[in-house]
C-alpha cells in the first residue's frame, strides 16, 4: 500500500530505534518502538481511489463520518442560502484530503487559530484550518479543512492556480481533524449525518444544471 510521504519522517525514526534497541538487547523498548513505527504506518497510508464515473457527480474529500448538515443564510463566497457538510476524521481514518470535483484552485487561506476537539461546532470558525477555493464547471465549492487537539498540522499539496482532477489529492491533516464542504443552492446532496464516507469514492451529490 502506498504511503504518504510526509509520514517518513515519522515512521523511519521509529522504526531506526526499533532496531538500535532490538541491538542492545532491550527487547520491551523495541517493541513500543516497532508498534509505534508500525502506528505512523496505519496513519500515514494512502490508498489509491477511484471516483465514479460522472462528471457532475460531488465525491467526498475526506474519509469520515459525516458531523454537520446545515443550511446557512449566507456565506462570503456566495450569494444567498448555501448548504455545509462537516466530515470528522478519527485517528483510524485515511487523512489524505482529495478535491470533490474536477476544478481549478483560485486560493489557498491558511488561518492561525485554537486546537479545539474536531468534533464540537466551534472547531471550524476557531480552530487553525487551511480553506481552499475551488471553481468548477457548474458549482464553486468551498473546502476548509481544520485541526483538532492531536491534529496540528495541515500540508497542501496545491497552490492557486492550480487545476486539480476530482478524486485527486489536494491535502494531508495530521492526526484527527475535519473537513466542511460549502456549496451553492444547485448542488444536491445525498448523504445523511453519521454516514460513513470514504475520500474520491463516496458520492456525496450532484451538481445540477
Amino acid at each position: 500500500m502506498r504511503i504518504a510521504k510526509e509520514g517518513l519522517r515519522f515512521i523511519l525514526p521509529a522504526a531506526g530505534l526499533a532496531v538500535l534497541f532490538g541491538a542492545l538487547g532491550l527487547a520491551w523498548l523495541a517493541g513500543l518502538a516497532f508498534l509505534l513505527a508500525c502506528a505512523f504506518t496505519f496513519f500515514f497510508r494512502d490508498p489509491e481511489r477511484v471516483p465514479p464515473p460522472g462528471e457532475r457527480l460531488v465525491v467526498a474529500p475526506a474519509d469520515g463520518e459525516v458531523l454537520g448538515l446545515e443550511t446557512l443564510a449566507s456565506h462570503p463566497s456566495f450569494p444567498g442560502p448555501v448548504s455545509r457538510l462537516t466530515v470528522f476524521l478519527s485517528l483510524y481514518d485515511v487523512h489524505v484530503v482529495r478535491a470533490p470535483l474536477a476544478a481549478t484552485v483560485a486560493s489557498v487561506d491558511r488561518k492561525p487559530g485554537l486546537f479545539l476537539p474536531a468534533y464540537r461546532p466551534e472547531a471550524g470558525e476557531r480552530n487553525e484550518s487551511t480553506t481552499l477555493a475551488l471553481k468548477a464547471a457548474g458549482a464553486d465549492i468551498v473546502m476548509k479543512m481544520s485541526v483538532g487537539v492531536a491534529a496540528r498540522r495541515i500540508k497542501s499539496f496545491v497552490r492557486p492556480g492550480d487545476a486539480v482532477a476530482r478524486g485527486s489529492r489536494v491535502g494531508l491533516m495530521f492526526f484527527g481533524s475535519r473537513v466542511e464542504l460549502t456549496f451553492p443552492p444547485n448542488v444536491v446532496l445525498n448523504v445523511g449525518l453519521h454516514d460513513k464516507v470514504k475520500a474520491g469514492q463516496t458520492v456525496i451529490g450532484e451538481v445540477q444544471p
